[in-house]
């Protein structure tokens, strides 16, 4: 393993470390915007948060520099038309941008310049954008959009792709929590994915405010029973199946706030809350297979002890909570687990 890559992943345990700590109180960092995309890079890549860093000319970084090596595939994120690219080499190097349905655009920038195997700055178009890719055509989603490189002003860089996104209207939003939570076939980063969901609002894609009888994101009981729900961002409160559920994603009980039977009664139940994403590893009786939980209940098939090890830890299957056939419906299936990169 590289420097590089040991650092990020220091860095992911003491984020990770950080919300252990916190317990049932909200993490400090919290994805405002969140994509449903694909990871651009198809490959070995790694990236941290440089969002808003300082540059040269008093100009802050407003992407985030996805490292790889040069020539690494570059996919299309979202299906989309693309809105705007470079037809020659630019001072920032050769550049796509991809707009999707809703009006957000996704930059793709200092994509290859060289020869395979130089650094000669020579490989024109050919080696930087993939055939196909023109102004106003429509591509989808995991579709070739060029390589990755050191074009423009990264020639003094290693290889990377500066990747963009932007809100209609065009204010640059950080990236890194799109990308933690990026579909990417075949692999699954249980402490990403524990970041990216911070809260049951985020996890389910609720709004963040609701109503004032149910205050949102707060825990609510009535006086006569046990049970705990969660209050929604819709005004709605969300079910805990049961307690295994509940602590995955608070401590204790110490939040939770006693209101009348009527105020109750009031508020119309929303549904029932999932395990949080990257705590446990899920199964059923009637299904041998082991699953993880990613973003948004949805539960991907673990493919070889190897891999659960390789994530979990070597005592993985103490992990492993069975989930009633009852509850297996509350999830969706999402893609297999199949390396352990």
């Amino acid at each position: 393993m590289t420097v590089k890559n040991s650092l990020f992943l220091l860095k992911k345990t003491f984020i990770a470390a950080c919300a252990v700590m916190l317990g049932a109180t909200a993490l400090p960092l919290r994805a405002e915007v969140i994509r449903p995309i694909v990871f651009p890079v198809q490959g070995e890549a790694y990236f941290t948060d440089t969002f808003n860093d300082g540059r040269s000319g008093g100009r802050s970084h407003e992407g985030i520099d996805i490292m790889a090596d040069k020539m690494t595939p570059v996919i299309a994120v979202i299906d989309g038309r693309i809105r705007w690219m470079t037809e020659t080499e630019a001072s920032y190097g050769w550049m796509v941008v991809l707009e999707d349905a809703e009006g957000y655009e996704y930059s793709y920038i200092h994509l290859n310049n060289d020869t395979p195997g130089t650094d000669d700055g020579m490989g024109g178009r050919e080696y930087a954008i993939a055939p196909g890719i023109e102004r106003g055509a429509f591509v989808t989603k995991g579709q070739l959009i060029g390589w990755v490189g050191d074009s423009g002003n990264a020639e003094t860089t290693p290889p990377h792709l500066h990747f963009e996104i932007e809100e209609p209207g065009g204010l640059a939003v950080n990236p890194y929590w799109t990308l933690l939570a990026a579909e990417r076939p075949g692999r699954f980063d249980p402490e990403a994915a524990k970041i990216v969901s911070p809260d049951i609002n985020t996890d389910k894609g609720l709004p963040t405010s609701g109503g004032v009888a149910c205050l949102s994101g707060s825990l609510i009981k009535s006086p006569t029973a046990s049970a705990v729900y969660y209050c929604g961002g819709d005004g709605k409160r969300y079910v805990f199946p049961n307690d295994k559920t509940y602590f995955t994603w608070y401590a204790d009980f110490t939040g939770v706030k006693t209101v009348t039977a009527e105020d109750l009664a009031a508020v119309p139940i929303g549904g029932n809350v999932t395990y949080r994403p990257g705590v446990k590893l899920l199964k059923i009786q009637s299904d041998p297979k082991v699953y993880a939980v990613d973003r948004g209940g949805t539960l991907r098939w673990v493919t070889s002890d190897t891999i659960a090890a390789a994530l979990y830890g070597t005592a993985w299957a103490k992990q492993v909570h069975d989930l009633s056939d009852a509850f297996f419906v509350n999830y969706k299936l999402g893609e297999p687990v199949t390396t352990a990169d």
